[in-house]
């Protein structure tokens, strides 16, 4: 579960949304970068608390978040982080390889130079930096970004949907020695593959890198 000083951070910044929003937007954050765990117990009261709100938004949150799959809510057991057998995360990781490999193929023919650029520079970025909270927001921007160079809004959309609903998973893989590094040296691979332009490696090497990573999510909740 998250810190006080953890849950404070989630809401700074955020402006110009209603109390509800907020509230939504921090406890989505909070699951999707592995702050709260999958199997995590979300107490109404003790989030109301540490967020300083009542009880209302957090309800009306928690409601939106179990329509997202990220939350379920159980009648005598509460609202826990939505927690998914070994079959679900193989189905769901399954078609992820499939939509983001068509993703990068249909996306890298079309990169232009500044797009790469970013693509760089969120390389780099995450190579210095060890905040676990940080290169997770920073591994989902690359991705978009890839995916972005072509007009798909609705494959993408897809894409966001399930990459959402394992998110939490990611955490768990990255916490692994040498994971980080390895993943990042994937990326590498496809930024190069989209600089050449490489509608086949673009494909490739996306689909090599999240089997990669799927398989170590696998093998680490397999083992528990």
């Amino acid at each position: 579960m998250l810190g006080s000083g953890d849950k404070k951070r989630l809401v700074e910044g955020i402006t110009m949304k209603t109390r509800e929003e907020l509230v939504t937007d921090a406890l989505r954050n909070g699951i999707l970068q592995g702050q709260f765990r999958p199997g995590d117990k979300l107490d109404q009261q003790e989030l109301a608390d540490q967020l300083g709100v009542s009880r209302s938004p957090v309800r009306e949150a928690l409601r939106t978040l179990v329509a997202e799959d990220l939350v379920t809510q159980y009648p005598h057991r509460g609202a826990i982080v939505t927690e998914r057998s070994l079959t679900e995360l193989e189905e769901i990781l399954s078609i992820r390889s499939h939509l983001e490999g068509l993703a990068a193929s249909r996306a890298a023919p079309m990169m232009d130079n500044d797009r790469l650029a970013m693509l760089d520079t969120i390389i780099k970025e995450a190579d210095q930096i060890s905040d676990m909270e940080t290169v997770l927001g920073l591994n989902n921007d690359f991705h978009t970004t890839v995916y972005g160079a072509f007009h798909q809004p609705h494959l993408i959309g897809l894409i966001q949907q399930l990459r959402n609903k394992v998110a939490p998973y990611n955490r768990i893989y990255l916490d692994l020695e040498g994971k980080k590094e390895l993943a990042w040296e994937d990326h590498r691979k496809i930024y190069e593959a989209c600089a050449r332009r490489d509608s086949v490696a673009a494909e490739t090497e996306t689909r090599k890198h999240l089997e990669q990573v799927f398989g170590g999510i696998l093998a680490s909740i397999g083992s528990r």
